[in-house]
């Protein structure tokens, strides 16, 4: 499939290279906590702090999984959380 953009470079690139995946995931990971340590401002929602706490949790838990990780589940995690980036940023 050819890239109709070939200068920009892929958010993750299916090698299955297992630093690049965790990454991604410590990304995330800092997306949350940035929200997290704002959030301890007045105003902040409970629930959604609670949402923030679970994603975050989340990501910690599917970068340990990455320790032992093959290839394909590798590839699956770091394409789900460089869309979930993508999602976290873009809102």
């Amino acid at each position: 499939m050819n890239n109709p953009h070939p200068d920009e470079q892929p958010a993750y690139t299916a090698s299955g290279d297992a630093e690049q995946a965790a990454e991604g995931v410590r990304q995330v990971i800092d997306w949350y906590n940035a929200r997290l340590r704002d959030a301890r401002e007045p105003g902040a929602g409970r629930d959604q702090v609670d949402r923030w706490r679970e994603g975050r949790n989340q990501a910690l838990d599917d970068l340990d999984r990455l320790e032992e990780a093959d290839a394909g589940e590798t590839v699956r995690i770091a394409l789900a959380y460089a869309a979930r980036l993508r999602e976290l940023t873009d809102s």
